[in-house]
């Protein structure tokens, strides 16, 4: 008996903690989660880059290779708007009064030199004035008789009108100057060389460069250049090119041709802050609003982790097939059911945000995944039966036809790939609910949760083990079917799971299917076992109904949500009536030796399980039942466990604890209102 109760207390201790199975889980899902980010990254950085190729100038290449995303050639471009800008003429404004300038010079140039003798004063007068010729030019002029110098100077001037009969700019002035030459030559003067060098001194440009406008030109020319570009998909290299140094530094400028991802630091950097940012508001959210839901339950938090990181994983394959057959419902349905509803619909967001960045959805795919995703969810709000997911998937491929088909209505797009898109997108509600039910059962056992699906097959009246108490023991069945129905009343009236305390409610007692008769609910007349029997014998018998009925849950593999009513239905008070047996006996007892081998709650459920139980037994004894002594008793029961602690862990508020007592009444009153007696009928006496 002792090796028992050590196992026993050993047991209840562990499990009620859950540290034996836990401790090592809990590492496993740290480790799970972690891998979970690293493949995440790892994913999101392999289709951040674009594909990798290994070629040198001159190279032949050995298959096509396309744009990975839009690229821009700026080495392209920049070399087009070179020539174009290069191609522009320069833009000349022209002076109209260049040649009456010159004719002036030149006449006022001969006026003096017909009218003077070229003396030192004259010379330096009319180089200073007019033109500064060479001493050899002067020493001409001045040997030569007037009609000589008139026929120079008629010279030199029509051959100016000739040169500037046309345009001259800076750089034709070369060219006039052999034009003027031949011209010249063709005169009969006694000196040319003296008609040339006047011409040299005096021609200049007739039209001035126009700075302004050329740049403007150059500008309009370089605009007009349209940038090179390649989009997604586009023949950047065909197999059997020789690969030109332009094709070469167009690879390498856009990252196609590296060593290693750590070529791309930027890219490495980038893609880790922004998932380290959207997981970071995310488990911001978390523990917000679900810090004791998810945060502080492993299993709940190793699921969402696998489950998001799962989805990842399976979106890139398939959205490359065709992104309408993501099963975004699928992780919204099965965190929906194992975790809660509104956080599956914050997870779809976050999961829609990575998946946009990392499979380039348009936005009607963006919009499919998050109504998938919402309805997924709020499907899951009053299911009761597998049928239930079904309909939900039945929804979601509805939805996806009616918006690929309104989306291809808009872009105009009746071909075949319009259909086969609103196929796929049919057929992704249908895959995503058979998947959520083929892997919710995976789910359940390997994490041991209990789901709204899983809750209704345990509260069927042929389960094994209720079957059993059924049979074994129809008193505490029947109490246990009360107890239930408290529970479940008050749980829907301050918002607590209805569902799991009423299923937690049957079986909280299948430890007493074992010794039916020693709880007095299932005796019969006025034998008692535990009159024959000593108070320690019958404590004993009376706690092994909650570590026995622990075992036996267990060994049914009833989840460890359901398993804990059983432990923290009397918590670890101590079971007084036999106590007292034993102090009137004399017996001196250890009060500790009296108490239940278990915790006290540590959930609202549990909570409001343990005052359920305890109120429906101490009614059921009362004689004379009438409303004044239920709530007399139920006023009691809830004051003791609240001046016990028996309610110190499990969340439950002054005002919900006054709800719950209210309601118990209420319920109470009417299982045990009192009945009016019909009298009996005599039967006539036949005649």
């Amino acid at each position: 008996m002792i090796t028992i109760k050590i196992k026993e207390k050993k047991s209840s201790i562990v499990d009620s903690t859950k540290k034996t199975n836990n401790s090592k889980k809990f590492n496993i899902q740290i480790f799970t989660a972690l891998v979970g980010f690293l493949l995440i990254y790892a994913i999101m950085v392999f289709l951040a880059l674009p594909p990798n190729y290994n070629y040198d100038q001159g190279d032949v290449a050995t298959e096509n290779i396309f744009a990975p995303t839009t690229i821009v050639d700026e080495k392209t471009t920049e070399k087009l708007k070179s020539q174009a800008a290069a191609s522009v003429e320069q833009i000349y404004t022209k002076i109209d009064d260049v040649n009456t300038n010159i004719k002036e010079t030149i006449e006022g140039f001969f006026s003096v030199v017909s009218s003077q003798e070229l003396t030192e004063d004259v010379i330096t007068q009319l180089r200073t004035r007019y033109m500064d010729l060479s001493d050899v030019a002067f020493e001409s002029l001045n040997s030569l008789s007037s009609e000589e110098i008139n026929k120079v100077e008629n010279a030199v001037l029509e051959t100016l009108d000739r040169l500037y009969a046309d345009e001259i700019n800076i750089q034709d002035v070369e060219t006039k100057k052999e034009e003027a030459r031949n011209l010249i030559a063709e005169r009969d003067l006694y000196n040319e060389s003296l008609g040339m060098e006047i011409i040299n001194k005096v021609i200049q440009p007739n039209m001035i460069l126009d700075v302004e406008k050329t740049q403007q030109a150059v500008e309009d020319a370089r605009s007009k250049v349209q940038t090179v570009t390649y989009e997604e998909g586009e023949l950047l290299v065909e197999e059997g090119e020789i690969l030109s140094s332009e094709k070469i530094d167009l690879l390498v400028s856009n990252n196609m041709m590296r060593n290693s991802y750590l070529d791309d630091p930027y890219l490495i950097i980038g893609v880790f802050t922004l998932l380290v940012t959207i997981f970071g508001i995310y488990y911001i959210y978390l523990k917000k609003f679900y810090k004791v839901l998810i945060l502080n339950d492993k299993s709940r938090f190793a699921i969402v982790v696998i489950m998001f990181s799962f989805m990842v994983m399976m979106t890139i394959p398939i959205s490359a097939f065709s992104p309408y057959l993501v099963p975004v419902s699928m992780m919204a349905m099965t965190i929906a059911l194992l975790t809660d509803k509104r956080l599956a619909i914050t997870t779809t967001v976050f999961f829609v945000i990575i998946s946009a960045f990392g499979s380039n959805l348009n936005i009607i795919q963006i919009i499919l995944y998050l109504l998938n995703g919402y309805i997924g969810a709020i499907g899951m709000i009053k299911i009761t039966k597998r049928a239930d997911v079904l309909r939900t998937g039945s929804l979601v491929s509805i939805t996806n036809l009616v918006l690929i088909g309104s989306y291809n209505l808009i872009n105009h797009n009746f071909g075949l790939n319009g259909i086969i898109d609103m196929a796929y997108g049919t057929v992704n509600g249908v895959i995503s609910a058979i998947l959520t039910l083929g892997t919710l059962v995976i789910w359940e056992y390997a994490f041991d949760i209990t789901t709204p699906i899983m809750l209704m097959e345990l509260a069927n009246p042929n389960h094994p083990l209720l079957k059993k108490l059924m049979n074994n023991a129809p008193g505490t069945y029947h109490h246990s079917i009360i107890v239930g129905n408290l529970a479940e009343n008050a749980a829907e009236k301050i918002g607590a799971n209805s569902l799991l305390v009423r299923v937690g409610a049957y079986y909280h007692d299948i430890g007493k299917s074992l010794s039916p008769v020693y709880f007095t609910e299932n005796q019969m007349g006025d034998i008692n076992p535990h009159d024959y029997i000593s108070p320690e014998k019958s404590v004993q018998i009376i706690k092994n109904h909650v570590t026995k009925g622990y075992e036996m849950a267990k060994e049914f593999k009833i989840p460890y949500e359901i398993r804990n009513f059983i432990l923290t239905h009397h918590g670890d008070g101590a079971i007084e009536f036999f106590y007292h047996k034993a102090v009137e006996n004399k017996e001196n007892p250890e009060i500790d030796k009296f108490k239940y081998e278990a915790h006290r709650p540590i959930s609202k459920e549990e909570g409001i399980l343990a005052l359920a139980d305890s109120v429906e037994a101490a009614v059921r004894s009362i004689q004379g039942i009438n409303e004044e002594k239920i709530i007399d008793r139920v006023e009691k029961i809830f004051q003791k466990k609240l001046n016990d602690g028996m309610l110190d862990d499990c969340n439950l508020s002054l005002k919900e604890i006054k709800t719950i007592k209210e309601v118990f009444i209420k319920v109470l009153n009417s299982v045990y209102h009192q009945r009016i007696e019909y009298p009996e009928m005599e039967e006539k006496k036949e005649s």
